[in-house]
């Protein structure tokens, strides 16, 4: 019986003891693999991930058109220079244009002009003209060098008008000079024309426009003193 009783005595105590245990151990959680999410956020990212920096993309130079439009003449009494460079960018092209084609497309650019004329009409009178200014230009390549374009100016002219000036060129002769004025006058040319340069982005044109603020321009002041023109590059033909 006292074994008994000993027996029993022990039993009870081993299992006060196995209770206290586990009242010392933390408590269940929910994320038992909390470890593991620790080292699995630690782990650097993958290579494949990294997008980076984008690289910048290159202007398209074959994109271009270009009039590199330059005028110079000289005789005896009258002399002329003027130049009315243009540059323009493809912003459009058709799906089914092709490179054999030409620059076939919607171009977008802007140009300036200046030209300058003397004349001496041998009677001691020398008077000059001269144009400057510029704008912008909506251009269509429809076929090879066929174009369609519509081009807005805004041109400053000075031109010589009366009174004649007496002046003295400082070794007893005399020269005459007009009273020169000063205006802005604008411009909006509808045209038509053909490339006779065959190159996929130099132009030199022969183009038929018509002004259409001619009914509304002063005329005198005008580069466009018709309706229609008819230009071969810088050079006006009519």
């Amino acid at each position: 019986m006292k074994k008994l009783f000993l027996l029993f005595t022990l039993i009870v105590f081993a299992a006060t003891i196995v209770v206290a245990q586990d009242d010392e151990l933390p408590p269940p959680s929910s994320r038992p693999n909390q470890t593991e999410e620790k080292r699995n956020d630690q782990k650097p990212p993958d290579v494949k991930d990294f997008k980076g920096f984008s690289k910048p993309k290159k202007f398209d130079m074959s994109k271009l058109l270009i009039e590199p439009i330059v005028n110079f003449s000289i005789s005896q009494t009258r002399i002329d220079i003027g130049f009315s460079p243009s540059v323009a960018y493809r912003v459009w092209q058709p799906e089914k244009a092709k490179s054999k084609s030409g620059n076939v497309g919607l171009f977008i650019g802007g140009g300036i002009t200046y030209s300058y004329t003397q004349i001496n009409d041998g009677g001691g009178l020398k008077y000059n003209f001269q144009t400057y200014g510029g704008g912008p230009l909506i251009h269509y390549t429809i076929w090879r060098g066929l174009f369609v374009r519509v081009k807005l100016e805004l041109l400053g002219r000075r031109i010589p008008t009366y009174p004649i000036n007496r002046v003295s060129n400082g070794s007893g002769g005399i020269r005459y000079e007009p009273t020169y004025i000063n205006k802005f006058t604008p411009a909006c040319l509808l045209g038509a024309g053909y490339n006779l340069l065959q190159s996929k982005n130099i132009f030199i044109p022969l183009v038929v426009s018509y002004n259409l603020l001619h009914s509304v321009v002063d005329k005198q002041f005008s580069i466009y003193p018709r309706g229609f023109t008819v230009q071969l590059g810088f050079i006006t033909l009519f």
